[in-house]
């Protein structure tokens, strides 16, 4: 049971920690490698990215809206999650009161997002052709070892999801949508 609430817990501060900017130049130049091939796995139309343009901008829009609560709710998840970690030295065992004001410093921004996301794939699969979204499903992200016995075995069970993440964290970057502008003309 405790260590079913660590996992809720941690899920809970994932979604806008993965979604979030590259801060590092390394990373930046891992999101503009990912953006590129996302680019050149969907080869836009000039229409296909201007009926994209709009899509994008305001699931990012939502997203920094989402970014921005995220931030006035800290002080509040970060004094609760301090509870939690009070809580587990004392007893060993997450309060049920404790859990309830993590629950209500969070709010409802992971399920929020979680919909913002899903409301944008649901208007942008119209827009690709069924090739496009094969496409993106095996386009491979990131620079390949140099051979395929140099390649490391992945984990079971997370790859799809960390996939989608990562897909979906280069389709809001700032990289992608401006070679999807470019594309637009």
């Amino acid at each position: 049971m405790l260590r079913k609430r660590i996992v809720v817990l941690a899920c809970a501060l994932v979604p806008a920690g993965a979604l979030a900017m590259p801060t590092s130049p390394t990373r930046a130049l891992h999101q503009e490698i990912a953006a590129l091939q996302v680019d050149h796995a969907l080869n836009l139309t000039p229409q296909q990215a201007q009926s994209l343009l709009p899509l994008l901008t305001d699931v990012r829009a939502k997203l920094a809206a989402v970014k921005a609560e995220r931030a006035s709710a800290e002080p509040a998840l970060t004094a609760a999650l301090t509870q939690a970690v009070a809580d587990l030295k004392a007893s060993g065992a997450i309060s049920p009161a404790t859990a309830q004001a993590v629950q209500a410093a969070r709010g409802n921004l992971p399920a929020t997002l979680r919909e913002d996301v899903r409301a944008f794939w649901q208007q942008a699969k119209p827009v690709l052709t069924a090739d496009q979204l094969k496409a993106l499903k095996v386009v491979k992200l990131g620079v390949p070892p140099p051979s395929a016995a140099a390649a490391t075995p992945r984990g079971h069970g997370h790859g799809r999801f960390a996939r989608r993440l990562r897909i979906m964290h280069t389709f809001l970057s700032d990289e992608f949508l401006a070679l999807v502008q470019a594309r637009a003309g």
